[in-house]
């Protein structure tokens, strides 16, 4: 039962969502473009679906104030749900009572009159315990406990949002133990693909140097490990895992990772009754699209349509092929600040994904790292740590903010992850102010109190 899992008060606050929606025949939703904002996407799809309700779904990338504001009142009359956003934004529209906002992300308050469901307004870490998916399916199951089965896209959106590494924690593992009891969880390498020759050429979540990508590699590493390269992950024996695990752990200690990624390195994924693919192979392709701008095809696909399983599948081999080739040129072309480090992607929507990679697998772990996409007008940034300098007093979420604001701009988000929109041309004023407030965070955190 969800009032086992959640405190009396968040309940209280899906409770009078719940009582919101229910005198409404059309809703509107708007999620983040990324993989938990699509996976939250069929989520409250699925359980507006099933209530009989109309709904509009689209999708936003920019979250910048006006911007926001401008999306918000195309359609004031129309009952709108943010998910996976909104907390920080909901203030530049304090009049707007027709809006509910699902989110986890790190907020400025300010006057507003909507209703703001942010797991960090209940003591829930929003940047581990707690996703934009898993917002949408606790509201999804206020809603109606049947709509527990749509557990495999709240675990898809954790995972998109690296909730899992190093094991699940908080609000996240009580409802994997409260609702994900039914379902086969398998300890195992962590890789996807029908084969292993796929899974390690397409890997990028872990990233293997030289390998991902390249298929001839990464068939000789399955030679060197004596293991058949037409197997699947799910084929192998307990010798043959711990053989190619070992294997994949020197390769990964070569490339210098540190110890939080190598726990990476082997996952729990679960099997679905009725869905081809694994926990960790939805949430990929749902990401995968959606960093394509192929939102749609996905939440159409999981939510029934097999007409799009071809189109999905193509979408994902292609973002993963993308992925690497790019990752592979930021690696060469890496911008060294005294504390910070920087490199420009060529597409908006690949960046953070690019800068994550970089910072798990092939960076010094150092620094934190920030990705720039320049467009005509604006430039999109987003920032990547670690949890070592994260417990060493990083917060991204603090620089993003105040490193846009002084330029101009705007940024937020998590003290791990964050992002921000700043004007064209102002990327080297950016990066002096977040070189210096990423020292003074980190030598904050070393001053004797």
């Amino acid at each position: 039962m969800l009032s086992r899992v959640v405190g009396e008060n968040l309940l209280n606050e899906l409770n009078t969502l719940k009582e919101q929606i229910s005198d409404r025949e059309y809703i509107r939703i708007i999620a983040h473009y990324d993989g938990d904002g699509t996976s939250s996407a069929i989520i409250l799809c699925s359980a507006l679906l099933r209530m009989g309700k109309k709904f509009h779904l689209s999708y936003i990338k920019n979250l910048g104030g006006d911007h926001f504001k401008e999306r918000i009142e195309e359609y004031p009359d129309v009952y709108t749900i943010v998910v996976d956003a909104g907390s920080d934004q909901c203030r530049f529209v304090p009049q707007q009572e027709n809006l509910a906002i699902l989110d986890h992300h790190f907020y400025q308050e300010g006057p507003a009159s909507c209703l703001n469901i942010n797991a960090r307004n209940h003591g829930i870490d929003g940047t581990r315990g707690a996703c934009g998916a898993t917002m949408a399916y606790i509201a999804a199951l206020a809603l109606n406990e049947k709509n527990s089965d749509l557990f495999p896209f709240f675990l898809a959106g954790a995972i998109a949002d690296k909730q899992d590494i190093g094991g699940f924690s908080g609000l996240n593992l009580q409802l994997i133990d409260e609702y994900g009891r039914k379902y086969k969880k398998i300890r195992t390498i962590n890789l996807e693909g029908k084969d292993l020759v796929e899974s390690l050429a397409y890997s990028t979540d872990p990233f293997f140097l030289n390998v991902s990508g390249n298929i001839e590699n990464s068939k000789k590493i399955l030679l060197k490990s004596g293991i058949d390269p037409t197997k699947n992950v799910f084929d192998l024996d307990e010798d043959e895992k711990k053989t190619l695990e070992k294997h994949l752990g020197i390769k990964l200690i070569s490339q210098g990772v540190g110890t939080e990624t190598l726990k990476y390195l082997e996952t729990d994924m679960y099997r679905f009754p009725g869905l081809d693919f694994t926990s960790k192979e939805i949430s990929s392709i749902i990401d995968g699209n959606s960093k394509l701008g192929r939102n749609g095809v996905p939440v159409q696909f999981f939510m029934g349509d097999e007409s799009q399983r071809g189109e999905c599948i193509s979408n994902w081999k292609k973002y993963k092929s993308r992925l690497i080739d790019y990752a592979y040129k930021a690696y060469k072309e890496l911008f060294d600040e005294t504390n910070v480090r920087y490199f420009y992607a060529p597409e908006s929507e690949m960046a953070g994904s690019i800068g994550g990679l970089l910072m798990l697998y092939l960076a010094p772990q150092d620094k934190p790292l920030f990705g720039f996409n320049v467009s005509d007008d604006i430039t999109k940034v987003s920032g990547r740590g670690s949890r070592r300098l994260v417990n060493e007093g990083l917060n991204l979420s603090l620089v993003m903010r105040s490193a846009a604001e002084g330029v101009g701009g705007t940024g937020g988000g998590h003290d791990i992850a964050a992002g921000a929109v700043i004007p064209k041309g102002k990327e080297s004023q950016f990066i002096h102010i977040a070189n210096t407030m990423v020292k003074d965070q980190i030598a904050g955190s070393l001053t004797p109190s």
